[in-house]
């Protein structure tokens, strides 16, 4: 892995919100790449893609193509290169293993790994062209060659590649798996965030794809990645109601429905999905003879949406993962924490800002790979004391910035735009709440809701809140515990345009809409009748 990569690829592991990776999705590591466990029902049936392959190699790599298209790069790799044995001069089995080093949603790419992968099949990119059998796959080669470029930094090399597809969709429309490589190039040059307008445009390439190909799951994936915002959700309704069918054994397919069913405040729905997704996980786990995990994107996820609903499920599964975390900690199992370690903060910390069940921190060891787990925990330092034991709250401020410097060293433009905004928001939160804490309230309540302002206007990140307590929901509740009804609606409405269906935000503004109607209903001339109507039927 070069340089350039290498240091992005830390920066990503380091940032320490939820937008992360992870933003992302639960990965296969090694394990999984060497185990013969391989899922059964991924798509594979709807892959149409037109091959030279042999008849043995033709299989392995349609169904690798599906799970490319369902973001489950370690087993689509493995398929991939059993093409590779079956025809070893099929290009397309390289062109696909390459593939799954970019991750365009994540803002990852390996590109010595790509380069690697196509030095296999010939030394340099006119001898891997020499041996294409089609024009098709000349072209399909040429757009890999483009994304994995010696030359040009990620970001030009994405705008490259984007140009190839997008030429060879002109050329070839009916070309449905174009089509989709096409819409997730253009969801993937949304650099620096969320770009509402370059997905609405991934969204408009992909759309005629859905009406020809209903089930295929590349439309169907990039599809929902496109609508997974608060105002664009009803539109990836009918997408995922036919993922989850598709593709029955690829967890991220699961999971991925519940990116829809969270943005339209459905908790029941995105309840399930991550049911299922954890479900599939742990089921491959047990057959490769791993344990059960309590933690990963997929519990997160599930957690979130148990909480919502005001279910004790979710602080269970919470108390599973951090207990998780901190036996393997202690045991010095392995790496595989790691990752735990990153849900188990931000469990945690959901679990005391919507529960008030406060779990210690794990003590982490201070490496690289903690860095996110230990901001969070940080964090998660400043909501719990700063009412009740304020060294400890400036403590936890100090570490934020600490950890934020190191990151803020290493970041380049597009991980700072896209990953440590929400750095800068969660320390410009605490210093809000730390100011207040030391007793120049009016500051204090300024300084936050500056910090609340800059959130909303970031663009919107799909999940479980970012920042995990949305600043508008604290000041909605300081609002309405000194009385201010008109401002605490306004700051709890403003909340939910950030966290959609959260219940903490949702239960403030009915409360606040309560007092106020209270307020009026308390005048006097004011009639029983006329009273019982402003109270929707609750009588003063």
């Amino acid at each position: 892995m070069n340089a350039a990569i290498a240091r992005a690829s830390t920066i990503l592991v380091a940032c320490a919100l939820a937008f992360a990776p992870p933003i992302h999705a639960q990965r296969h590591d090694e394990h999984t790449a060497k185990s013969n466990f391989a899922p059964e029902r991924v798509g594979a049936e709807y892959m149409v893609m037109e091959t030279t392959a042999n008849e043995e190699a033709k299989g392995s790599f349609l169904r690798g193509l599906a799970l490319l298209h369902n973001f489950e790069y370690a087993f689509a790799a493995k398929e991939f290169r059993k093409a590779q044995e079956a025809d070893p001069d099929f290009v397309m089995a390289y062109w696909g293993e390459a593939m799954t080093h970019n991750h365009p949603l994540w803002a990852e790419q390996d590109r010595d790994a790509a380069q690697e992968i196509l030095g296999r099949l010939g030394a340099d990119p006119a001898a891997r062209a020499a041996k294409a059998r089609s024009d098709k796959e000349r072209q399909w080669l040429a757009a890999v060659e483009t994304l994995y470029a010696v030359e040009g930094t990620k970001i030009e090399r994405d705008l490259a590649y984007l140009a190839v597809m997008q030429t060879m969709l002109a050329a070839d429309p009916e070309d449905i798996d174009a089509r989709a490589f096409a819409g997730l190039a253009t969801l993937g040059s949304s650099h620096g965030g969320r770009q509402i307008a370059i997905y609405m445009e991934a969204a408009g390439i992909l759309e005629p794809g859905f009406m020809t190909h209903s089930m295929h799951p590349g439309i169907l994936h990039y599809l929902i990645h496109s609508y997974d915002d608060p105002t664009h959700a009803p539109l990836g309704e009918r997408m995922a109601k036919r993922y989850a069918v598709v593709a029955p054994d690829a967890g991220h397919a699961q999971h991925m429905v519940s990116h829809i069913y969270l943005a339209l405040a459905d908790w029941e729905a995105t309840e399930k999905a991550n049911v299922n997704a954890a479900k599939v996980v742990n089921l491959q786990r047990a057959a490769q003879g791993r344990f059960e995990l309590f933690c990963g994107h997929y519990n997160e996820w599930l957690a979130y949406a148990q909480l919502q609903q005001g279910k004790q499920a979710g602080a269970e599964l919470t108390r599973k993962c951090v207990d998780q975390v901190r036996g393997m900690v202690a045991k010095a199992e392995g790496t595989e924490y790691l990752r735990g370690a990153w849900s188990a903060a931000g469990m945690a910390l959901f679990l005391g800002v919507d529960e008030g069940e406060w779990l210690e921190p794990i003590d982490l060891p201070k490496t690289p790979e903690t860095a996110r787990a230990r901001f969070t925990q940080a964090h998660a330092e400043i909501l719990r004391y700063h009412d009740s034991d304020l060294p400890k709250a400036k403590a936890g401020l100090a570490q934020m910035k600490a950890l934020y410097a190191q990151f803020n060293a290493m970041m380049d433009e597009e991980t700072r735009s896209a990953y440590g905004v929400w750095l800068e928001r969660a320390i410009e939160r605490g210093d809000a709440i730390v100011e207040m804490s030391e007793g120049d309230r009016e500051a204090g309540l300024a300084a936050l809701e500056r910090a609340a302002a800059a959130e909303l206007a970031l663009p919107i990140v799909f999940g479980p809140p970012v920042i995990f307590k949305p600043s508008y929901e604290i000041l909605g509740e300081i609002h309405l515990a000194e009385g201010r009804q008109a401002e605490a609606a306004e700051a709890f409405a403003k909340s939910l345009k950030l966290a959609p269906g959260r219940r903490l935000s949702l239960a403030g503004l009915d409360a606040a809409k309560l007092l106020g109607d209270q307020a009026i209903v308390n005048e006097p001339g004011i009639s029983e009748d006329v009273a019982t109507l402003i109270l929707g039927g609750i009588k003063p």
